[in-house]
């Protein structure tokens, strides 16, 4: 089934749950046919806030902490994204495959170098995006975005943020936090929709592939 293009809508406050379940299911089959390996209708009470993921975020320390307004420590506290997704029942999980592993991995025998590893969440961040304005197009006006990694590697490919410097985003619609920064436990959703996902460590010829995931919540 291939989505068809659909015209603008009012906002939406009060959805029948028939109208929502097929505008649903449209954003699940768009997001395939954007590249998608799987995506998946989940429940909004299925994600888990944990501060232990956001503590990960600086033990050990990533490279990107600090560094993007969409890192901590300049994204929200965890108490109010735990509010906020409250107010949430229904969204798009995605993922995409990276193939093969060795391309996004910095120093192995086919990665093409750092510039490579940089775009490792380049495509899934890219169908947030476009899933996320399709919801808002239906009438979804607080559909919300979520991607995976940072926004300075796959849009500005590591180049120092702008906003921080400057305080003008070089992408200001498609710069999103990840899912981590925002506390979310994404091995334990993603597990739950039944999706595997192995550390990249190691032989990588013993990992039948990595992934990178989003999430959009429409309603």
């Amino acid at each position: 089934m291939k989505v068809e293009k659909a015209a603008v809508r009012p906002f939406l406050i009060k959805v029948p749950e028939g109208t929502l379940m097929t505008d649903l299911k449209t954003f699940q089959q768009k997001a395939l046919e954007l590249g998608a390996a799987a995506a998946e209708i989940i429940q909004a009470k299925q994600i888990t806030i944990d501060e232990r993921v956001r503590l990960k975020c600086t033990v050990p320390r990533c490279l990107r902490a600090g560094e993007t307004p969409n890192c901590p420590p300049y994204v929200p506290e965890l108490d109010v994204v735990r509010k906020a997704f409250a107010k949430f029942s229904w969204g798009i999980l995605l993922k995409t495959h990276l193939e093969p592993i060795e391309a996004y991995t910095p120093g192995s025998k086919q990665s093409k170098g750092e510039e490579q590893s940089l775009l490792f969440h380049q495509k899934s961040g890219a169908i947030v995006y476009e899933i996320e304005r399709l919801a808002y197009k239906y009438g979804y006006h607080l559909a919300m975005g979520l991607g995976g990694g940072s926004c300075k590697d796959y849009l500005c490919r590591g180049l120092i943020c702008q906003f921080l410097d400057s305080g003008r985003c070089r992408f200001p619609l498609r710069a999103r936090p990840a899912m981590e920064a925002m506390g979310i436990d994404v091995v334990d959703l993603i597990n739950k929709v039944g999706w595997k996902s192995y550390p990249l460590l190691g032989d990588l010829s013993q990992i039948p592939c990595a992934i990178s995931v989003g999430l959009v919540l429409v309603y």
